[in-house]
């Protein structure tokens, strides 16, 4: 028997056609985030925007609370700012950030449950081959813009990360990454007025950072370092910087250490004692840019505001971790008086308590999910709980995964699955 096809009325909170006729209406998530939406008496959008009201509801969404979270430790003005001005005129940008804002606002709703709230809904399915058909429409037009498909690409990374699918998001991030390459080695970059390409660039380096870090046998993208810098005959770290020049300085460190890694990988495997004399040499100056690095960044944790004081500490947590990575082979590098993995957790677990996931007028409650796109939080605490051999250390490092301010999910890193992940190790290796 053929059902009879009823048109939505698109009445809140239900489909008052769907609801007579005693069918169920699927055009909306909730009734919960459709009494939210209903209480929106003025939106928080710098600019009028074309479309629908859903649309608007969505972007206002992203103004007062998705953009802080992306932005957390990070370049606010980007995410609030930037990525607007482009939203205002290039319909490709703005229909992706709407995407990026449904799949947030849904993932912020769900409690930390299982694995069934990470399944994609119908609606998000949609949203996103909308936003992948209006890009590779743009990009076949004679205006395409390798501005919009940077931030195309950067916004694709972010919602399937939200979505847990890493592999669709660094395949995302990866396309944008050779595409930026391809720009910076054979044509001068267009230079926007209020310099975005600076920008992206610093974040893309910084997301080429997570995903080598998820997945082992991946190498950043971007090489950032000189022959030179590699050499020691140009400094990577100068002799002073600002607090404003530290994260892509930190970026270049990493970005060398993992390229350097990937040279020395094959010796390894047949043994340290072959690793040639340049390539050691190269990692004791690596080793010593990072020691300069930390012992800059903490004075300047000294006497910094608060919230600088917060940037710092997870600056100065970053740059202990892969200088720990630097020595773990290397016994000429390892100080027997430190316990560098003890100091990490200090750092942890200072800038938790100075951290918000959300601003205070969110109310958010506990069991709600957040999320950030780069503070590598989740993924040090992961790499304490593998690499530590005190019990004490690795039950302090579990406890910061279940913390209420630790993000649920940072970029491609999930604490839960991390949580579960270690869990599973150490019960298989009847570890205490």
């Amino acid at each position: 028997i053929r059902t009879r096809r009823i048109k939505c009325d698109e009445t809140k909170p239900h489909c008052l056609r769907c609801t007579r006729s005693n069918r169920t209406c699927g055009g909306y998530t909730s009734l919960a985030s459709a009494l939210v939406v209903d209480k929106i008496k003025e939106y928080s959008i710098p600019f009028k925007v074309p479309g629908g009201r859903f649309d608007r509801q969505l972007l206002h969404f992203y103004c007062i609370e998705a953009a802080a979270s992306l932005s957390s430790f990070s370049d606010a003005d980007f995410w609030n700012r930037l990525i607007l001005q482009r939203c205002h005129h290039q319909p490709v940008i703005r229909n992706a950030l709407v995407t990026l804002s449904a799949i947030y606002r849904d993932y912020k709703s769900k409690e930390n449950s299982g694995l069934e709230s990470d399944r994609t809904s119908p609606q998000h399915l949609q949203l996103i081959a909308r936003s992948h058909k209006q890009l590779r429409i743009h990009l076949c037009s004679p205006g395409a813009s390798t501005e919009v498909a940077l931030i195309c690409s950067m916004i694709f990374y972010a919602f399937e990360a939200l979505l847990g699918n890493a592999v669709q998001a660094i395949r995302h991030l990866d396309q944008g990454l050779i595409l930026l390459e391809r720009c910076q080695a054979t044509a001068p970059v267009h230079r926007a007025t209020d310099d975005i390409f600076p920008r992206l660039t610093a974040l893309f380096a910084s997301l080429d950072i997570q995903a080598s870090t998820y997945t082992n046998s991946r190498q950043p993208i971007l090489s950032l370092t000189s022959p030179l810098e590699r050499s020691g005959l140009v400094p990577v770290i100068p002799e002073g910087f600002t607090s404003a020049d530290a994260q892509m300085l930190l970026i270049k460190l990493q970005n060398w250490m993992f390229h350097h890694l990937a040279s020395s990988h094959p010796y390894k495997i047949k043994g340290l004692h072959l690793l040639p004399a340049d390539i050691l040499i190269e990692r004791h100056r690596l080793y010593d840019q990072l020691t300069k690095y930390i012992e800059t960044v903490s004075a300047c944790s000294t006497y910094n505001s608060r919230p600088s004081t917060a940037n710092c500490l997870l600056l100065r947590l970053q740059a202990r971790i892969f200088r720990t990575i630097l020595a773990e082979d290397i016994p000429s590098l390892q100080d027997k008086d430190r316990e560098p993995l003890r100091e990490c957790l200090q750092d942890i677990s200072v800038i938790l308590e100075t951290m918000s996931t959300v601003s205070p007028a969110q109310n958010i409650t506990s069991a709600q999910r957040s999320f950030t796109l780069s503070t590598q939080l989740v993924a040090a605490l992961y790499y304490i709980c593998m690499k530590s051999n005190h019990p004490s250390t690795v039950e302090a490092a579990l406890s910061f995964l279940r913390h209420e301010k630790l993000p649920s999910r940072d970029g491609v890193w999930d604490a839960r699955t991390v949580e579960a992940v270690v869990h599973g190790i150490r019960h298989s290796s009847k570890l205490p």
